[in-house]
């Protein structure tokens, strides 16, 4: 945190001026931006600031410490600042006055020699010298703030604490030879900026050293041989045999870059190439030794940035930051460049509102836009559709249900989604879809502008804003409807694939429809106010029916075609009292009715061979189960069930939930003994479990408990 962060002021103490003026109004200052001040050598500090003055060396303690400075600077890469106070920078470079008194009065030795060096190198810095033209405040203000932006240069917050040491750690990881490494990440996330650290910290070691920005953009500006002119144009040999550091920095086409560094001949051992790129495939084409995969900011490194751009201070628990910024920050997720242009809207305006505020959130800015319609116009059709419904529809949702139902579309999700995962526009995290909200929320701009629509303004007619027959899905929050606005419009939607309707406001939940879209492949209708769905539903070509929440007491009269139904969600629909309907999707591979009180009894399904999971969780009427098919997941924790019909099939955590379920003594009276539960591995879902110790001990170790009079 930058509230600990600490700059060392060395000064002479005999000097009154400087003890009761100079140095307070220094250390005051520094304190106003959240930065302690310390004279001691021994304290932690990040930052070095040397007041020179004309007592400054007289003695030998003091040219010590300018030593210890100049190795802290080389060894841990710490900030030095001169400050150059009633003494010019000359005196100390010419050893003028009592600055070479000192060096002359010790005469000839190694350590007259580590004086003068050090005295060398730190008057040879950037430094400030005090003068008649400018207030003691000016200067003062000044010295800070110039500091203070090289501690925390805002481009590399969190690059030297956290990414730096992984690129090197990786690199050290290669065995000796011409080393390569790739950069990727989403747009704005830091890639240049931590290559351009990597080079300025690397740099010093090589012979031949050469940054590439905006690599794509240059290659076909000025073409190779152009390219290769402005970098390389004094190397007759092109780096033959020399080590040699190379960035390319956004690299698109791996041809590009192969063409580029094979016009350098050969490098020599030891030299170096970083590729930096949002596509993560671009890496493997170019074949780089390893991949170093580009994180957001944490929350205190964005807190720092956001803080520093937007007030040009750091945040304290003394000087939080306003709440709306912190919607802001949390919006930006990370994402630097989000940071910043964030951060410039709010510090352009006195205060925002929440309306400003939410329209910022809504509304990414430019540059953001630009990068990521610039990826998504890089992708297939294929891919573009894929990333459209993911933003819209499935994000948070499992990955393998919901490729299921993108192939029955008729796309090609496993090579689609892999796309979206290397052009980072799409992450996959415990086997669910995530998306960053900038890039969210451009998708969902450009999917509005074409066949996806969100509903922006309730009190508009459907057939004002859609205008059209040709919209594949819609996303519709009907909390806020104009009562004027009649969902009955939405089924003369032909081409309406996918469907999600929710309310913000449950308590708004008062329409609905009495017809529905033909074609739809998914619906998804949260808090369904009426009892059942329109009797003239067409369901040949449902696959997923999502209803959480509703108000249904049955699903619709009459038979209907299920052959398409996958995944079925009525949870937590607690007037719902049967699901007969159940029994004719053949299909079927997934049924969740947890928390479906009402629900009095479960249909016959042994018909359903491709029925995967049943959830009964929490349906308190259900007392008996019917024949089902094996190898099925059954969740029956808080029912009453007491019989069940073999064969039966539960996993490791259904077997647990089985011991603690009040019912679980009579369920094992009727299988008479423990061993027809677990004589046989095939009966287990997930057989690798049972050779942990731990999982069989926690079963057995129940079993005993609840079932005692059992023979094992």
């Amino acid at each position: 945190m930058a509230g600990q962060t600490m700059v060392r002021i060395s000064f002479d103490s005999s000097e009154e001026r400087l003890r009761w003026s100079f140095v307070p109004h220094l250390s005051a200052a520094f304190g106003r931006k959240g930065i302690s001040v310390s004279t001691s050598m021994n304290d932690e500090f990040v930052a070095s600031l040397l007041v020179f003055s004309e007592k400054y060396v007289s003695s030998k303690e003091s040219l010590d410490e300018v030593v210890k400075t100049i190795q802290q600077r080389h060894d841990k890469g710490h900030v030095v600042a001169t400050v150059f106070y009633g003494v010019s920078r000359s005196d100390v470079q010419e050893l003028k006055g009592n600055f070479g008194k000192v060096l002359l009065e010790n005469g000839a030795s190694d350590q007259v020699t580590q004086w003068h060096n050090a005295l060398a190198e730190i008057a040879s810095l950037p430094g400030y010298e005090a003068s008649n033209t400018q207030s003691d405040y000016e200067f003062v203000e000044k010295i800070t703030r110039d500091v203070y932006e090289k501690i925390f240069p805002k481009e590399r917050i969190g690059i030297y604490s956290r990414m730096l040491p992984a690129i090197e750690n990786l690199l050290c990881k290669q065995p000796w030879g011409v080393k390569s490494i790739g950069i990727c990440g989403m747009p704005g996330i830091g890639k240049t900026a931590l290559a351009k650290a990597v080079f300025d910290q690397m740099s010093g070691g090589y012979e031949v050293t050469c940054f590439v920005e905006n690599f794509h953009e240059a290659f076909h500006k000025k073409g190779l041989y152009g390219l290769l002119q402005e970098h390389f144009k004094n190397l007759p040999n092109k780096t033959l045999q020399q080590r040699v550091l190379v960035v390319l920095d956004d690299v698109r086409n791996h041809l590009d870059a192969e063409s580029f560094l094979a016009e350098l001949f050969l490098f020599s051992r030891g030299s170096l190439i970083i590729v930096t790129t949002r596509d993560e495939q671009v890496l493997s084409q170019c074949r780089v030794n390893q991949t170093y995969k580009v994180e957001g900011l944490n929350k205190q490194e964005s807190l720092q940035l956001f803080s520093l751009c937007a007030f040009e201070r750091n945040v304290t628990d003394k000087n939080p930051l306003p709440e709306l910024s912190m919607k802001l920050i949390e919006h930006a997720n990370g994402n630097p460049l989000a940071l910043r242009l964030y951060a410039e809207d709010m510090s352009s305006h006195k205060k925002l509102n929440q309306k400003e505020t939410l329209f910022l959130m809504q509304a990414p800015p430019h540059q953001i836009t630009e990068v990521v319609k610039s990826s998504y116009n890089a992708l297939s059709d294929n891919e573009k559709n894929i990333l459209v419904y993911i933003a819209y529809f499935f994000i948070g949702a499992n990955v393998d249900d919901v490729s299921k139902l993108l192939e029955d579309l008729g796309f090609f999700p496993d090579f689609g989604i892999g796309r979206l995962v290397e052009n980072s526009l799409v992450t996959i995290s415990e086997n669910r879809f995530e998306m960053h909200s900038m890039i969210e929320a451009v998708v969902r701009e450009i999917g509005r502008c074409h066949r996806f629509k969100i509903n922006k303004d309730p009190k508009t007619s459907f057939k004002c804003v859609l205008g059209t027959k040709d919209i594949e899905a819609m996303s519709l929050d009907a909390s806020n409807l104009n009562p004027d606005v009649k969902l009955s419009s939405l089924a003369y939607m032909y081409n309406l694939r996918f469907l999600k309707i929710y309310y913000s406001d449950p308590k708004n939940s008062r329409k609905a429809l009495e017809s529905l879209p033909c074609g739809l492949r998914l619906l998804h209708w949260e808090y369904y106010p009426l009892q059942s769905l329109p009797q003239d539903f067409n369901t040949s070509n449902l696959v997923e029916l999502n209803m959480p929440y509703s108000q249904l007491q049955r699903l619709w009269g009459g038979t209907k075609n299920l052959k398409m139904l996958k995944r079925i969600n009525l949870r937590h629909s607690e007037k719902l009292y049967e699901a007969e309907e159940l029994s004719e999707a053949l299909n079927l591979e997934q049924i969740d009715l947890s928390g479906c009180k009402n629900l009095q009894s479960f249909p016959a399904i042994h018909q359903l061979q491709k029925l995967q999971v049943v959830d009964l969780s929490g349906c308190t009427q259900i007392k008996s189960y019917p024949e089902f098919p094996s190898n099925v997941t059954l969740k029956f924790q808080g029912t009453t069930i007491k019989k069940f019909f073999p064969p039966v099939t539960f996993t490791i955590k259904s077997l647990l939930e089985l011991f603690d379920n009040p019912s679980g003594q009579q369920i094992f009276d009727d299988f008479r003994k423990l061993g027809s539960f677990l004589s046989s591995q095939e009966r287990i879902t997930n057989p690798d479990m049972m050779e942990s110790p731990t999982i069989l001990a926690m079963i057995l170790q129940k079993a005993i408990k609840r079932t005692s009079s059992l023979q094992l």
